[in-house]
């Protein structure tokens, strides 16, 4: 038996699911992985008291009497794929039913089903914890039914030696890998919606990303910077940072030209955007213009419903969110000396946790 799975009485827990790529990885890989990821979780729960925290076979678990708000943080970690709030309590089966009891107290009136799962040695088998459980929410729900398929109330169980943890959902995490896993690249961010999707992407991956934004004297419009408030808050781990490229007017070939100039000075893998690139003959004309980094769009083949997926999962309502337009003019090519004018005002900054960019 794991020594954190001792309980003494009800407590709160959160059931940490790490990523299913992570789990394909090498041993030695997928170690320093869910390490990499624990530490960020740690640092992501700063403000959330909790006594212990563990990992165990793929999941990490942690003791914390804010379970529910303690999921909700965790839930925007790259490397997690679900996180579930619930109680941890004894594996003797009257203690599993007087906790299950409890939370069926919640549920909406109609239908239930109970899921269960053990590890280890007991007196009792996975169904008939699930029977016994059943049996005393029915006693004190009689407006309650067993529906096994498609019920409208859900309580899972997991077992495990000498402990339980009950809990009824699962949010929904990143999934992918821990951010710092993976090469930083330079990600172009502005007003538009897709350019925070397209870093969110790389940052997924295990990429951190590098910021660039674009202003003149280097002052960021309110959606840029409500972009970098979300980047922000995924950056869990890793301090988000942004080179600013003070100019008047920034052209999206000209975004490009910086980013991937200042992505090369920096010795960074590669440059990604946005920007929608409807033929791939645009692609290559882009990348014939900008020679110094690899472009990256890596939202050219998602599906409209992909892409609004994952922008709700970071927090952004695409219907009313800037975007960018459908035939977007890429502008003319900028002279060489503007070009190396604006990069050497450029300059690297801190983001705060509202998008505003820290002073030097």
């Amino acid at each position: 038996m794991n020594r954190a799975f001792g309980v003494h009485s009800m407590e709160g827990v959160v059931v940490v699911r790490v990523g299913g790529e992570i789990g394909i990885k090498s041993k030695p890989v997928r170690r320093d992985y869910e390490l990499r990821l624990l530490r960020h979780l740690k640092e992501r729960l700063r403000e959330v008291p909790y006594s212990e925290i563990w990992r165990i076979a793929g999941r990490i678990y942690l003791k914390t009497g804010e379970p529910v708000r303690a999921s909700r943080l965790i839930s925007k970690v790259f490397g997690v794929s679900s996180v579930s709030p619930g109680i941890m309590t004894t594996s003797g089966l009257e203690e599993i039913a007087e906790v299950a009891v409890s939370i069926a107290g919640k549920f909406v009136p109609g239908t239930f089903a109970v899921r269960c799962r053990r590890v280890g040695s007991h007196s009792y088998t996975s169904q008939e914890a699930a029977a016994r459980v059943g049996e005393a929410i029915l006693s004190a729900r009689p407006d309650l039914r067993v529906d096994l398929g498609s019920p409208e109330n859900e309580l899972f169980i997991e077992i495990r030696d000498d402990s339980a943890i009950l809990y009824t959902e699962a949010v929904r995490g990143p999934d992918g890998f821990p951010l710092g896993t993976q090469d930083p690249v330079v990600g172009i961010i502005d007003g538009a919606f897709e350019s925070a999707v397209a870093s969110w992407c790389l940052m997924k991956r295990g990429s951190p990303v590098l910021a660039a934004v674009f202003g003149p004297d280097g002052a960021v419009g309110e959606q840029t910077r409500g972009n970098l408030a979300i980047l922000s808050e995924w950056s869990a781990g890793v301090q988000l940072r942004a080179v600013v490229f003070p100019c008047e007017e920034a052209p999206p070939l000209l975004k490009l030209m910086l980013a991937s100039r200042y992505c090369r000075k920096k010795g960074l893998a590669a440059v990604a955007s946005g920007m929608p690139v409807p033929r791939l003959d645009i692609l290559s004309e882009l990348q014939g213009k900008i020679k110094d980094s690899t472009l990256l769009f890596p939202l050219i083949a998602l599906e409209s419903k992909i892409l609004e997926d994952w922008a709700g999962l970071m927090g952004i309502d695409p219907e009313s969110a800037a975007k960018y337009p459908k035939k977007l003019d890429f502008g003319d090519e900028p002279e060489p000396s503007y070009v190396e004018e604006v990069l050497k005002k450029a300059f690297e900054a801190p983001v705060r946790g509202d998008g505003s960019i820290s002073p030097l």
